[in-house]
């Protein structure tokens, strides 16, 4: 997040082998819609084109071997033009074999193929970040979001967008930086939501609340123990949770976690929170 690679040979023989597993399953869904004939082959050839590239993470492949397993995806998208999985699959291909034009290219031409597929557009977003195009980067991530809006991980990757380069969007986006934190702190409370055993999600929504200029403490404090809830680094949680509970004025609250702090490292920033504490 590496099975042996199929010799040229017998790569007929593993899609037919592949193909004829997946039928079977599907059977029952095939006898009573036969139009998904074309896409399950596609799903197919995909997946078996996925399987083939697990052999390029050996460091000792060769560049024949890799050319190989680039022309099986690039075949994949020779048989089906039309298809945008088949063109997501080999863009992602060519960007993670450091490909990035052509990659884009294929990402294009499945956002053309479907305008509001979020894969492409997430894609896409990621590629022109990379690039320094910002607000192309945002506006793509804006569009996955729209399109599939119950992913959580399109929702986490506008909200950084939206928090960490909000100083590059306030002029393209006609706003101001207290409108893209909000934006923000609401990308990451979706993300959090919609896969709420993710701890990095729950980290930057209640990380998030810092940098708010009117931030609702009650809620941070929520998120903040939702964090505490996943979380192995319990004393961070609790740091955490103290400095919270300062915010809203809850002396006795903040005390109760930093009594429960136990890290030695975390002894200094401890005694500058109970001084605070103490003096409420």
């Amino acid at each position: 997040m590496i099975i042996s690679n199929c010799a040229r040979s017998n790569w007929s023989k593993c899609k037919r082998a592949a193909a004829t597993l997946f039928i079977l399953l599907l059977t029952p869904v095939l006898a009573r819609a036969q139009s998904i004939g074309p896409s399950v082959k596609t799903w197919i050839e995909i997946k078996a084109a996925h399987k083939a590239s697990e052999a390029l993470a050996n460091p000792n492949v060769t560049a024949k071997e890799r050319l190989r397993v680039e022309q099986i995806y690039y075949q994949l998208v020779r048989d089906n033009p039309q298809s945008v999985p088949a063109q997501n699959a080999l863009a992602a291909f060519l960007w993670k074999n450091r490909k990035a034009e052509a990659a884009i290219e294929h990402w294009r031409t499945a956002q053309r193929l479907e305008p509001e597929n979020g894969e492409a557009a997430n894609s896409l977003g990621g590629a022109y970040l990379r690039m320094g195009r910002v607000r192309e980067a945002a506006e793509q991530f804006l569009l996955a979001v729209r399109s599939e809006s119950d992913n959580p991980d399109y929702h986490f990757d506008l909200g950084n967008v939206e928090f960490l380069l909000r100083r590059d969007l306030t002029a393209a986006w006609k706003t101001d930086s207290a409108d893209l934190l909000q934006r923000a702190l609401f990308q990451f409370r979706e993300a959090s939501r919609l896969a709420p055993t993710d701890l990095e999600y729950a980290r930057a929504y209640a990380e998030t609340f810092y940098g708010m200029p009117n931030p609702d403490w009650d809620e941070a404090q929520i998120a903040w123990q939702h964090y505490l809830e996943l979380s192995t680094n319990r004393n961070f949680g609790y740091l955490q949770l103290a400095r919270v509970s300062l915010k809203r004025h809850k002396k006795t609250e903040a005390l109760s976690f930093l009594d429960k702090i136990s890290d030695s490292s975390y002894s200094e920033v401890k005694e500058k929170l109970r001084k605070q504490a103490e003096a409420l």
